[in-house]
């Protein structure tokens, strides 16, 4: 009988969660703790809420600006590949790239309906 016993309970311990479970669930507390704390001194500082929103909005300025020169930079490339490649594989490539992106703006629409 004792033997039963012991190989239920076994199998009981062996059921439960690992202590991993319990440390990520410590961590995700601890985490949870930290942001409400961040988020308080933040509220109660006015002027340190507006240099955190100005921050913002010059980092996000200038990420677009370094998109927007990336884009030209493809723009150009491409202006710069196409005016040296052959005819015949500037109206091959054309019409690939366009194939490409009007099978992108058709799945688009699809989403958006």
């Amino acid at each position: 009988m004792p033997e039963e016993i012991s190989k239920k309970l076994d199998k009981f311990i062996s059921s439960l969660p690992s202590e991993e479970v319990y440390l990520e669930a410590i961590r995700d507390i601890l985490k949870d703790i930290i942001k409400e704390y961040i988020k308080k001194k933040i509220n109660s500082d006015d002027h340190l809420k507006q240099e955190i929103v100005q921050v913002l909005k010059e980092f996000t300025e200038a990420k677009l600006k370094e998109y927007d020169s990336m884009a030209r930079m493809t723009k150009i490339s491409a202006k710069l590949g196409f005016s040296l490649a052959p005819e015949a594989l500037k109206t091959e490539a054309i019409s690939d790239f366009l194939n490409v992106f009007q099978k992108e703006i058709e799945e688009i629409i699809k989403k958006t309906l």
